[in-house]
């Protein structure tokens, strides 16, 4: 198992960097379309509620759709205030970790909201991701670095002080040391790259409060959707990556933290 994940996650950054650096914005963008609104809507119709093929089908493609329409007709100038409903809906998200049982009970205003949740920050990930690799490929590798070392500081601070448990209804793996650890890693290694990498728009000191926030932000999207998982009882969110699960099992602390870095990276950069 961990051969397997660590095989998937080496092809993953080899596949991901090249078509960041290489690829033309246009392309780069639709490619993520496919895989953040697609097989991510399509995992996130799951988790909602829905069960049937051709309604996760559907939302996968009224998704690429949304995203599609946005590459056509939203100027780039103005891409990052369009990111201001998925930042918005993921503070309400940060509240709903609160009271882990809201929304267990699959009604349909329960999937309905669920649903809308996921056609606001799906399409707004991918926006920002969009918007960033167009500015530069440098300013997404700075993200992943802090995620990375949010969620990496975390699991092995975690593991080695353990103690009170961060999130017991959601995730009871989590620990509030492994969160103390995520976050102060998060911070030294934005700190880092704020100055080590090309066209960053921060300082040392803001890339560490940077860091911090995003910190905090990244595991919030990891509770989500281990709190929508455990709703539905479902281990993983699909099969797609193997060792890893799904898209949004990989990518649950990026999608959360997108739309706050591009934010931040646009009014920084003014």
């Amino acid at each position: 198992m961990l051969r397997q994940r660590v095989i998937t996650a080496l092809i993953l950054a080899i596949v991901g960097l090249s078509a960041l650096f290489l690829l033309p914005a246009p392309v780069f963008a639709v490619i993520a379309a496919l895989l953040l609104a697609g097989a991510g809507g399509w995992e996130a119709a799951r988790l909602a509620g829905l069960d049937a093929g051709a309604q996760r089908i559907t939302l996968a493609l009224v998704l690429v759709g949304v995203c599609l329409a946005l590459l056509l007709w939203l100027p780039p100038a103005a891409a990052y205030w369009a990111l201001l409903p998925a930042c918005t809906i993921w503070l309400f998200n940060m509240v709903w970790l609160t009271r882990p049982g809201l929304g267990r009970d699959a009604r349909s205003a329960g999937i309905a909201g669920k649903l809308a949740v996921f056609v606001i920050i799906l399409p707004g990930a991918w926006l920002a991701l969009a918007w960033l690799q167009l500015t530069s490929p440098w300013l997404v590798v700075m993200l992943l670095i802090l995620i990375a070392a949010a969620d990496t500081c975390a699991y092995f601070t975690g593991r080695h002080f353990g103690g009170p448990k961060l999130a017991p209804r959601i995730s009871p793996g989590k620990t509030l040391s492994g969160a103390a650890g995520g976050l102060i890693g998060a911070m030294v290694l934005t700190a880092g790259s704020a100055a080590a990498l090309p066209d960053s728009p921060f300082t040392p000191l803001t890339g560490a409060l940077l860091g911090l926030g995003l910190g905090m932000i990244s595991i919030a999207g990891d509770l989500f959707i281990s709190l929508l998982k455990r709703q539905r009882a479902l281990k993983d969110t699909s099969a797609l990556l193997p060792g890893h699960g799904g898209i949004l099992d990989r990518f649950d602390s990026l999608v959360a933290a997108l739309p706050f870095f591009a934010l931040a990276v646009a009014l920084w950069g003014q």
